[in-house]
Parts: C-alpha cells; sequence; structure tokens
C-alpha cells in the first residue's frame, strides 16, 4: 500500500508488504525452534526502554472520599503514587496515561454523584501531569454507567480542552448497552470530529456475570466482552462511518485473535500472506465483501486500524496470535498497574520470543509517539 492510499499516515503505519508480513509471521512459527536472539533480550532487559503505558490505573483521593462518604470505603488493595513512580522506575516507564477505572461501584448510584467522580478523576489526573511533568497523561473517564449523553460530551469537550487529557476512557459496556450501539452516536460524532483516541476497558455485561458461577467475571467475560465491542463497532459500521476514532482496546484484543475465522464472516483472506483463511458461512470467496454496505473496506482492514495493548498478554502465546492478525504498528504498551507491575509485563515482552527490537521498540514507545508527538523524545 502506498502512501497516497494510506488515510492516516499521520498516526498509523501503513500496512506491512506481503514479504515483511509473511517474514514476521514465519518468525513466530520458528519460536519454538529458534529463539529472537540474544541482543534483543539482553538490550531489553539492560537498557531503559523508556516507554509509554497505556493501561495504567489509579484512584483519586477525592473519589475515594465520596465513596466512604457513601458508606462504601475502599476495601482493596490501595493505589499509592510513591508506589507507582516507583514501579515505572523500575519497569522502564517513562510515561503512563492514567485511567480511573475500578473506582467504587457505588458511584454509579445517581446522575450527579456519578458525574462528580468522573471530574475529580479527570481534575486530580491533570494535576499529576502538571507536578509531575512528562510522567503522567491520561484518558479522561466519562459518565457512561447512567448513559449520560450529555453529561460525556460536557465531560468531553471539558476534559479534552480545558485538561488537555490525552483521549477518552470507556467500559466496553454499560448495563445493556456497549460501545457502538446507538446511544454512542452523539458521542462518536465527536470523537470523529476530533480525531480522539478512545481507550476501550473491558466490564462484565449484565448477561453474562453469573454463567460461571464460580468462575470470577475477570476470567471469562472480560476478555469476551472486549471481543463483543470489536465485532459491534464493526459489524454495526461504527467504525467505517467514524474512521478518525482511534480505537485502543485492552488486553491484546481479548479473544478476537483466536476467533478471526467469525469475524471473517462469509469471506475469505489472506490473514497471513500466502495463507488462506475462510470465515465461518457463506462461501468464503477470497476478496468477497457480503456486507459491503456496512463494511466497505472489510472486517480485516477494520481489525488493523484498531490498536490493542499488551496488559496481561505479553505472554507468547496471546502476542504471537496478536502479530499474525494486525501488524506491529498497532500494539501499544501497557501493564494494567496496579493490577500487575511495569516489570512483569516488560519481561514478558522481552522474554516471549515473539518481537525483534525494532519490534520491541515500536510497541514500547514508536507506535504511541506516532498517535501522540508530544511525546516524543
Amino acid at each position: 500500500m502506498d502512501d497516497q492510499n494510506c488515510r492516516h499516515q499521520r498516526r498509523e503505519a501503513c500496512l506491512p508488504s506481503r514479504r515483511d508480513f509473511l517474514g514476521g509471521a514465519l518468525a513466530v512459527g520458528a519460536g519454538a525452534l529458534f529463539s529472537v536472539g540474544p541482543s534483543a533480550a539482553q538490550n531489553g532487559a539492560n537498557t531503559n526502554p523508556r516507554r509509554i503505558d497505556f493501561h495504567h490505573h489509579f484512584l483519586a483521593p477525592e473519589v475515594l472520599a465520596l465513596a466512604a462518604a457513601k458508606g462504601k470505603p475502599e476495601t482493596r488493595v490501595p493505589w499509592i503514587l510513591s508506589k507507582d513512580l516507583e514501579d515505572m522506575d523500575k519497569g522502564g516507564t517513562a510515561t503512563t496515561l492514567l485511567s480511573a477505572f475500578g473506582q467504587p461501584a457505588v458511584l454509579d448510584d445517581d446522575l450527579e454523584t456519578l458525574r462528580q467522580s468522573c471530574r475529580f478523576a479527570n481534575e486530580y489526573a491533570a494535576k499529576l501531569r502538571s507536578d509531575y511533568p512528562g510522567r503522567f497523561g491520561s484518558f479522561a473517564e466519562i459518565p457512561m454507567a447512567l448513559n449520560d449523553t450529555e453529561g460525556s460530551l460536557r465531560e468531553m469537550a471539558y476534559a479534552l480542552d480545558t485538561l488537555k487529557a490525552d483521549g477518552v476512557a470507556t467500559y466496553t459496556s454499560y448495563g445493556d448497552k456497549y460501545v457502538g450501539d446507538q446511544n454512542w452516536v452523539p458521542l462518536c460524532e465527536e470523537l470523529n470530529r476530533r480525531k480522539a483516541i478512545v481507550f476501550v476497558h473491558p466490564h462484565s455485561a449484565a448477561c453474562c456475570d453469573a454463567l460461571a458461577k464460580p468462575v470470577p467475571r475477570t476470567i471469562i467475560e472480560y476478555g469476551a466482552d472486549t471481543t463483543r465491542v470489536i465485532a459491534n463497532l464493526i459489524f454495526s459500521g461504527m467504525s467505517s462511518r467514524y474512521p478518525d476514532i482511534i480505537w485502543v482496546f485492552s488486553h491484546g484484543g481479548g479473544m478476537m485473535p483466536y476467533v478471526i475465522e467469525r469475524f471473517l464472516n462469509a469471506t475469505a483472506a489472506e490473514v497471513v500472506p500466502g495463507i488462506v483463511t475462510k470465515g465461518q458461512g457463506g462461501n468464503g470467496v477470497v476478496g468477497s465483501n457480503p456486507r459491503q454496505d456496512k463494511i466497505p473496506k472489510g472486517v480485516l482492514y477494520e481489525l488493523r486500524k484498531m490498536y490493542y495493548d499488551t496488559a496481561q498478554s505479553s505472554n507468547p502465546v496471546a502476542m504471537g496470535a496478536l502479530r499474525q492478525v494486525v501488524p506491529i504498528s498497532q500494539i501499544v504498551y501497557g501493564t494494567d498497574y496496579w493490577f500487575r507491575t511495569a516489570e512483569e509485563t516488560g519481561r514478558g515482552l522481552v522474554t516471549n520470543q515473539v518481537f525483534n527490537e525494532a519490534e520491541l521498540h515500536a510497541i514500547n514507545r514508536g507506535n504511541a509517539e506516532r498517535l501522540m508527538p508530544k511525546y516524543r523524545a
């Protein structure tokens, strides 16, 4: 694909050539027989990669106070700023993009409290950015838990224009409403106009929390909910209709790489160059597109426009599968701190033997620099 045909060349790399993609894919397959080489592992371990972390949680003191005032004090292991900075330094993280997921659910009880908690979280993140220049950025929280479109548009404008947040953060679903449902149309129109980054974090859908009762929802439902939203955005036509929104999905895209045949739905494509993968249903003809009206450029094109972070997926199985489906340019570093650490995530990326040194640099910070030039070293 030449530069003329790259719609988002300022912030996205063109898809790799057939030779480059196949070479990368074969390198993954050969991982069982050959290591990436000592230089990648040694350099990854012994130098500071200055990573930019897309998936990093925090709790604002004012939010905790609000929850305590409602009789629901925080009982989990606390988020502590000094420990966060320590982990960043130890794990080679230069800049962290904060998102306030995991706040006490009691704050979703009423609209004004929800709006207030979002404002507290966004202003505290802005304060951290001011107090520690270059170390923190943020994805703004919006009050969509109660389908508050008006409040979300207002908070988005305040966070992006006044607080200078780097983008917007949202859960995959709120009750029975998913990102990409019709209630998101006004938000998507504004996000598309702004060419905004939208960081999507998994939740557990109202339908499915108790389906596997002995199993914590984080084990299955988080990955499933991420996959549902990716599919919802593509098959509803939302990702095609609003092409300038930059979607970033958690945890390596959930289950998406493993159900790629389902996503291809009645078509066939060379997911790995030279190897035709037939989608479920229909004739599965290479190049066919039965959903031309809603997905004019095809499912694989939409999947390869989106971004996917490495949080809780830096292992060789998840990363090996993800890089077969999307180019390296679409993978960004993420830790899931404070639930996981920068040190273990970075170690996983180096030791999984999926990526060479240049690819690790792109994941660690190069792809983020392309999306957000202000963080260029």
